[in-house]
């Protein structure tokens, strides 16, 4: 936790992010390292009938924080991702979970 979920990228790029965004998205969530999973989604993207149109589009699926935390989470990502994609438009979405619905191994937290 967090789960980081990416559409609209390649296996590699998620790949590299996994390896660099712990890093700096770790301190400032206020969580260790490796409480992050990241998720490729394939996924077409179409346009007026025909595919294409597609960039980055990622969700954030955590237990909320502060929207400093979250302002500055985005910048991050959005930065990171933009340093691997040619797409100018980035879409970072959160989606907050509330502990007493998420279980692991049968307990909530």
């Amino acid at each position: 936790m967090p789960h980081i979920r990416f559409r609209g990228m390649k296996a590699e790029q998620v790949a590299n992010l996994s390896q660099t965004l712990p890093q700096q998205l770790a301190p400032s969530m206020e969580t260790s390292e490796d409480n992050f999973s990241f998720e490729l989604i394939n996924t077409q993207y179409f346009i007026k009938g025909q595919s294409g149109g597609e960039y980055p589009f990622v969700e954030v699926l955590w237990f909320q924080r502060s929207q400093e935390v979250q302002d500055k989470s985005a910048m991050i990502i959005t930065e990171k991702v933009k340093a691997l994609c040619p797409q100018d438009d980035i879409a970072v979405i959160f989606i907050p979970l509330e502990k007493k619905n998420y279980y692991e191994n049968g307990s909530h937290f």
